[in-house]
């Protein structure tokens, strides 16, 4: 099934290699570079998306504050997230986030396309 993905990322390369990769394989790709656009994007977007690919550290908002608005708001709190990052310290943040699933910068993409299906 093919979804509609919300990727949030600063690095517009990295965000610009999802965003190719992910409509490769047949989804929608919405993307925002940091926390805040992200949500000004959710207020927007019709249907909500499917899945948001968020990253941690980015500037303006980062990840964990996107990821505590978005959850405290109950139109947006059911969209599954997918958390990417490099940060050493991602296992002892799990809880905080409650992210469906985790993975590690560099991305690999089978597990990125796995957490994506």
């Amino acid at each position: 099934m093919k979804h509609c993905i919300l990727v949030v990322e600063d690095d517009f390369y990295i965000r610009e290699s999802l965003r190719e990769l992910l409509e490769d394989e047949g989804h929608t790709v919405v993307c925002a570079e940091h926390g805040a656009q992200a949500l000004a994007l959710l207020e927007t977007l019709r249907p909500s998306p499917d899945l948001i690919l968020l990253d941690l550290m980015m500037p303006v908002k980062d990840g964990f504050q996107f990821r505590a608005e978005q959850r405290a708001d109950t139109r947006f709190a059911h969209i599954p997230v997918v958390v990417m990052s490099a940060d050493p310290q991602l296992d002892s943040r799990r809880e905080v986030l409650a992210a469906r699933s985790y993975l590690r910068k560099p991305v690999d993409i089978d597990q990125l396309l796995a957490a994506a299906a």
